[in-house]
């Protein structure tokens, strides 16, 4: 087994936050995040997600794995999540390792770094990410002292493009799996196993594969010795229906890409749309009850303080109980101030109370995915909607005054023609005749990629040409509507995700190729250059045209080694029922599709809810009176300098959430505590006196008050005093302007900064440029510092707070760029207002 050294140390990469954008994403200090330091006598893991922070971040994969396994007692998880391309330039630039989040320990120090793979777009950042660790990117390079790198989530289904470069893959759903993952690492790491042992200890559990130990044939993927199994069976979570939860979901100080609470409802779908690779990786359907998500949400959004909450699945209006459980949920969130998002209901399944609770929770829009314009195109992919279904759901949102019609097609679909491109555009026409000037249409424009495990696998994509040939043709049909807008997918991405998941080995080849021509952050349209991969595909001589033609049923698939449950023969039949426009039916009808999933071990399971609760259709307002008002003066340090002041607005508004006091709030659609906040406090700056302004419905004791601030404990974080700002000795907030910053300077540079400062001492006035939205204006400095003074290694600064920030003054008169203030500590000590009383301070310290 990998012996781990017995030290193990933190990288030191505080000093080039300042020289980045968003040094949030790399801080930690998350809410509910766990600091279990790696070390020689436990499993560590570090969670790798392939793309960036705020995306990553909104996985709830992740951190139901990431919460398991920091709650055993012989394990650590720490995470990763891809750094922007500034930061990953200065790690190259310092030759520093990439390191965890929590701990900022190098990932080459952890036994297990294990990847999330939800997109095909980010694979080029896994070898990135590699990279950075200073971990061989090719797992037959690795030696014993490297990592064991593995990889699970829904790309795993397709594992071969990938196989060059991880150890092993986890192919399934993995809440149980992990733990087993985490005691052969155990056993193996006592026994003094070796890397190749360790791997064959792996392969013994069930939904594992590892590829070293299979070979390519004529006849698919084999494996090299009889005692490891021809297929690997995909994983499923059996005890999904008991609801277990895992504490409390992280929060982060940054605005994630999805920031709200979300709840699993329901794993697995019985529709069976023959594109969709999850609805039948993900078979059988099994749901959580009603009592258990309704309690463990409400528990949630009161202690944590979620402003919006959302339920999870891949077709939640087939959950068998989603009115029930709507009802109950919009019922007790009435008496909060969260928002509850509701799931993208089916057309079909939105009833007269689906759409009064809408309408009272200020839903302004709606979703229709009918993917295709024709009913026979509809009935190819399996969708079974009417097109009266259809234009009913939108007269609907018109009678109920909503804004927005969301409408999502796909084009290139199997047997599509150009008059179903041109249905597209007859079913809007209708559409629009409905809308007139009341909805604002956007629609959404996807191309069709075949994907594995589907009745589709074997299908052509569609050419380049032919794509974009329909893409304008619709656009063109439509552009006569001003309320209609229309985006679509990068036809080349979309290609690209094509030949990754139709991909064998040799694919991994290519990933590697276009990643040393370039290729990072391919999911992101102002880096995404598909000539990286044209010239990696003709450096290596791959045909890259073929992998979008239609495939031989009878020919092995480089994915065929991997067993969903749902049998081949259920696919190819699926596949001829497409061809014949035939529609099957879902399994909740009543009749069996005998797709094979099912088994003694794999059964749905459907919740049971007996209540019959009343539906609250009016939301209490709140009274819009005068209320108490009260100023709290409060500390962050270390590295919450890096937080922004919106992402700092945002978490205090959830932190009097948490508070449980009686807050005010606003009145309106964006409702939030009634708030005001002190100055900005610039990125870089640790604020020893920050103030807010809040009010209450009631008077309370600012001993109660401040107590009741305390129970929330935060890194970096200190709550100090409550005052009422009525009183006369504290002025109104927007009279605070100015402030008074330190920056401690080691003793090493006293003298240049005693020179510089006798420079400008000794001036009339020291002018310098700031731009600002385009605009050049000269500032003189002596207008805007009050009083500037070096005690004790410190530089005091006295300044009005409009017109120039200290960065600015430190790169003016002591020719100190924003990027290299890393090193100091940059305080701001206190705010003024002008003929204030001065408030009581205390000494500062880290």
């Amino acid at each position: 087994m990998i012996q781990r050294q017995s030290t193990i140390s933190q990288v030191n990469f505080a000093e080039i936050l300042p020289a980045i954008t968003k040094p949030s994403r790399y801080i930690n200090q998350e809410l509910n995040s766990y600091h279990n330091y790696p070390s020689p006598d436990k499993i560590n893991f570090c969670l790798a997600f392939p793309d960036v922070y705020e995306v990553g971040f909104s996985h709830l994969g992740l951190k139901i794995l990431y919460s398991i396994l920091n709650q055993e007692t012989d394990a650590t998880a720490d995470r990763v999540y891809a750094p922007w391309v500034d930061f990953a330039a200065k790690l190259k630039e310092q030759q520093l390792p990439l390191f965890s989040l929590e701990n900022g320990v190098a990932l080459k120090n952890y036994d297990v770094v294990g990847f999330t793979l939800q997109s095909e777009l980010t694979y080029t950042n896994i070898l990135q990410m590699l990279d950075l660790a200073q971990i061989p990117l090719f797992a037959e390079e690795r030696g014993e002292d490297d990592p064991l790198i593995i990889a699970g989530g829904l790309g795993a289904a397709s594992p071969e493009p990938l196989a060059h470069f991880f150890d092993a893959f986890f192919i399934g759903e993995a809440e149980e799996g992990i733990i087993e993952i985490k005691d052969v690492f155990k056993k193996a790491k006592l026994a003094k196993l070796g890397r190749r042992e360790t791997l064959e200890a792996l392969q013994t559990l069930s939904g594992i594969y590892v590829p070293s130990l299979y070979k390519e044939t004529e006849k698919g993927l084999v494996p090299r010795e009889d005692k490891f199994p021809a297929k690997i069976k995909v994983r499923k979570y059996h005890a999904f229906k008991q609801g277990k939860t895992y504490t409390k979901q992280l929060v982060s100080w940054q605005q994630a890409t999805h920031d709200r609470y979300v709840t699993e409802i329901m794993r697995g779908c019985s529709r069976g749309c023959r594109f969709c690779l999850a609805g039948f990786f993900y078979r059988p359907v099994r749901e959580r009850e009603v009592e258990d998500i309704v309690s463990q949400l409400l528990q949630e959004v009161k202690e944590q303080g979620w402003e919006e909450a959302a339920l999870l699945s891949l077709s939640s209006a087939d959950y068998t109980c989603i009115k029930p459980l709507l009802i109950e949920l919009c019922s007790e969130l009435f008496y909060s101030e969260t928002d509850l998002s509701l799931p993208s209901l089916r057309v079909g399944s939105i009833d007269d109370n689906i759409l009064k609770m809408m309408n009272s929770l200020q839903q302004n829009g709606i979703t229709i995915a009918p993917e295709a314009g024709s009913q026979r195109l509809r009935n190819i992919i399996n969708k079974d909607i009417s097109e009266e279904q259809i234009l009913e759901l939108v007269r609907l949102a018109v009678s109920n005054k909503w804004k927005i019609l969301k409408l999502y097609f796909m084009i290139g679909l199997p047997w599509e023609t150009d008059e179903d491109i041109e249905e597209i555009g007859v079913l809007v026409d209708k559409i629009m005749s409905i809308a007139g000037h009341k909805l604002l249409v956007n629609i959404t424009i996807s191309p069709f990629v075949p994907k594995p495990h589907t009745p589709f696998q074997w299908a052509e994509m569609k050419s380049r040409e032919v794509m974009l040939s329909r893409i304008y043709t619709l656009k063109n049909r439509l552009n006569r509507y001003k309320r209609i807008k229309i985006k679509y997918h990068d036809v080349d991405s979309s290609y690209l995700e094509c030949l990754l998941n139709r991909g064998g080995r040799e694919m991994g080849l290519l990933i590697h190729q276009a990643y040393l021509n370039g290729a990072v952050f391919d999911g992101w349209n102002e880096f995404f250059d598909f000539n990286n991969w044209v010239k990696g595909a003709a450096t290596l001589q791959i045909n890259l045209d073929k992998y979008r033609q239609d495939l031989d049923p009878g020919s092995p698939l480089p994915w065929e080694h991997i067993d969903t449950g749902i049998e081949k023969n259920f696919l190819l039949r699926e596949y001829h029922q497409a061809q014949d426009g035939n529609i099957t039916e879902d399994c909740r009808s009543g009749s069996c599709s005998d797709c094979g999933v099912c088994d003694q071990e794999n059964r749905p399971s459907y919740a049971l809810y007996h209540k019959h609760p009343e539906l609250i259709l009016n939301k209490p307002v709140r009274e819009n009176k005068p209320g108490f008002k009260y100023r709290l003066f409060y500390t962050r340090k270390g590295l919450l300098r890096f937080i922004s002041h919106l992402d700092m607005i945002r978490m205090l508004h959830r932190l009097l959430r948490m508070s449980g006091l009686p807050i005010v709030y606003t009145q309106g659609f964006n409702v939030h505590p009634k708030v005001q906040f002190g100055p900005p406090l610039p990125v870089g700056v640790e604020g020893f006196r920050e103030i807010i302004d809040f009010e209450l419905e009631k008077p309370l004791p600012n001993s109660v008050i401040l107590q009741s601030f305390k129970k929330i404990t935060l890194p970096n974080w200190d709550w100090q005093e409550v005052y009422q700002p009525d009183l006369d000795e504290l002025p109104k907030l927007e009279n605070y302007d100015q402030e008074v910053i330190l920056l401690h300077f080691p003793e090493s540079e006293a003298g240049y900064f005693t020179t510089k400062l006798a420079e400008y001492q000794s001036s009339s006035e020291w002018l310098f440029r700031k731009e600002r939205k385009g605009k050049i204006r000269e500032i003189d400095l002596k207008s805007m510092i009050k009083q500037i003074a070096i005690e004790k290694n410190i530089l005091r600064i006295e300044k009005i707070i409009p017109g120039a920030s200290i960065f600015d003054i430190l790169s003016a008169l002591f020719q100190i760029e924003r990027e290299m203030t890393g090193k100091y500590q940059i305080v701001r000590e206190k705010i003024l207002a002008e003929q204030s009383k001065e408030l009581r301070v205390t000494p500062f310290s880290r």
